[in-house]
């Protein structure tokens, strides 16, 4: 595949998908917050090559968390594309904003913006600013499942446990997003705090019922985590199946040795509890934190969530040929 840069669009050279992309009408929803503040210099370097470009665009910032929703739910009829710059947080947002309008038949696009950037990395588009530009602006849509939990959506992941703790402690640290990622990672792992961040769960799938302690239990249709971490390695995007990897509690150090072997692709562990189904049942035994796509929700004991796949609910822009191969069913992308 050539890429098609801003020379290329200069220049004329541009395929059947790239035509069609260039007509579309494009509703830009930046986070400026995203990536430690980075996002706002993203943000601002993608609308102006849009305008550049000639392309039919609308832009809007973000101003508090919750807002990306609204702006979507008030515009996305105007548009042909919805573009969220920004992190996995700010895709959880546009997406629900457009789920509440699911016969519009909207595609999503993304520019990548974010810390883990988990949702791009898995369908394969770079942070690489021209690269995500011609994605962005090609007509190459793929349809792709969702999460439902009660009455939200998610894009990649729903977990409970030691991950939803270092999600929250990370609330605190949002001009040092990589730096503090690890060093609450390896804080929660190696101090008392890990023991805290077991709970008490009661986890029903199709087929089967697990009751008990559980130090992370993630439900997603995604392999990779934390974006280098293949936590899910047979989850499929497209399968219209959603995946459980559950870990039991154990000691900090084969935990964290566990979790570094998970950055093999295809890693399996014996130690790790795979399921899938078409739906989860959760009850909380006791007060959790719970992470949507890196955003966290607290939940009372007593709670139940009903986690469950929306099949093919989303047609999301992607890469015409990935450089590394998609978690789809079928990996030709046309």
């Amino acid at each position: 595949m050539e890429w098609f840069t801003r020379e290329s669009f200069r220049e004329g050279k541009w395929g059947p998908e790239e035509e069609a992309g260039r007509r579309q009408r494009y509703l830009v929803v930046v986070n400026p917050v995203s990536r430690g503040g980075k996002a706002l210099k993203e943000g601002i370097w993608l609308l102006k090559h849009l305008g550049r470009l000639g392309i039919r665009h609308e832009a809007f910032f973000t101003e508090s968390p919750g807002h990306a929703e609204k702006i979507v739910a008030r515009w996305v009829e105007k548009a042909d594309v919805v573009v969220a710059v920004g992190g996995d947080g700010t895709i959880n947002e546009v997406v629900n904003g457009m789920m509440a309008f699911p016969e519009c038949e909207k595609t999503l696009a993304v520019f990548p913006a974010g810390t883990a950037d988990d949702y791009c990395h898995n369908v394969g588009i770079p942070r690489d600013r021209g690269k995500a530009l011609d994605i962005l602006l090609t007509d190459n849509d793929r349809r792709i499942d969702l999460i439902r939990f009660n009455d939200r959506y998610a894009v990649v992941q729903v977990g409970i446990g030691v991950d939803a703790e270092i999600a929250y402690n990370m609330l605190q640290h949002k001009n040092v997003r990589v730096p503090a990622y690890f060093a609450t990672g390896l804080r929660i792992v190696f101090k008392e705090r890990f023991r805290n961040s077991i709970r008490d769960l009661r986890i029903e799938s199709d087929s089967r019922a697990y009751d008990g302690k559980f130090l992370v239990a993630v439900f997603g249709n995604a392999p990779l985590y934390g974006r280098y971490v293949y936590w899910m390695p047979d989850a499929k995007m497209d399968d219209g199946i959603l995946n459980m990897s559950a870990l039991r509690p154990m000691s900090p150090a084969p935990a964290w040795i566990l979790l570094m072997r998970c950055f093999k692709k295809g890693y399996h562990s014996e130690k790790i509890i795979y399921d899938a189904s078409e739906r989860f049942a959760i009850d909380l035994v006791e007060e959790s934190f719970l992470q949507v796509d890196g955003e966290v929700y607290k939940y009372n004991s007593g709670k139940r969530l009903d986690v469950s796949v929306v099949p093919g609910a989303l047609k999301v822009r992607v890469p015409g040929e990935p450089e590394e191969e998609p978690p789809f069913v079928d990996p030709c992308w046309s």
